[in-house]
């Protein structure tokens, strides 16, 4: 092809027709300006489908994480919601023996929260530098649940956990009766069972505790699992209309 046109601008010359040579040439010129540009916008058309192949994929695995992170998380707040009728009736003082055979002893000190939020997808979407409307939202609610509820609630009530479980250890004699079993009504000792029906200290401790664990932590799980299950239904839609 570049022979083609070598041989008719020659042909212009020999023949002395310099004003057709000329106007050949600066065609010629546009031409080549014009095939460049065609050759840069099929680059970048195929770089931008690239990037959006990268982003479906990695929204794909983010549904997952958000999917398993869901799972987790409403473990979690069924967990707290099936035992709040025990908090409620110390908080009230109406209290029951029978009330050792659900736990009552152990509201408290049992809690081991430790959610493992899932970040693959997440940390795919930063790496990605992804800047459109739903990835930042992805990354914006996760930045939150770090930082609110792994670091901040949770670590809270595993603190005062452990801080509660030492003031027994330190402070009462029936402690090594209370981690070596399961505390039922029929099991434990008057004196075990007098602290946790009568003791204004531990009902002191479980008003506390109710501020951090539902009034803090529920109210933030029944607020965010609404939010994950949406953006669910919006990675959905981008996945099937890609």
């Amino acid at each position: 092809m570049i022979k083609f046109f070598r041989k008719i601008r020659q042909n212009l010359l020999m023949e002395n027709k310099t004003s057709k040579y000329f106007k050949y040439a600066i065609g010629e010129i546009l031409l080549v300006v014009i095939g460049i540009l065609i050759a840069l916008q099929i680059n970048n058309w195929n770089e931008k489908r690239i990037q959006q192949e990268q982003l479906v994929s990695v929204y794909e695995r983010t549904l997952s994480d958000i999917d398993n992170d869901i799972q987790e998380l409403t473990a979690n707040l069924d967990y707290f919601r099936g035992i709040e009728y025990i908090f409620k009736k110390v908080i009230n003082d109406s209290i029951t023996p029978d009330l050792f055979d659900v736990g009552l002893s152990r509201i408290l000190t049992q809690q081991g929260m430790g959610t493992s939020l899932n970040m693959t997808g997440v940390n795919q979407l930063k790496a990605l530098n992804a800047k459109d409307s739903l990835s930042l939202k992805i990354i914006d609610i996760y930045g939150y649940l770090e930082l609110i509820a792994v670091d901040g609630f949770e670590k809270r009530i595993n603190q005062e956990s452990v801080a509660i479980t030492n003031i027994f250890r330190d402070n009462y004699s029936w402690y090594p009766e209370y981690m070596s079993k399961t505390i039922m009504q029929d099991n434990s000792s008057k004196e075990l069972q007098d602290y946790f029906l009568y003791s204004p200290e531990y009902r002191h401790r479980v008003i506390s505790c109710y501020q951090l664990f539902y009034v803090n932590y529920v109210s933030m799980l029944r607020g965010i699992i609404p939010v994950l299950k949406e953006i669910t239904k919006e990675l959905k839609i981008k996945i099937e209309e890609s």
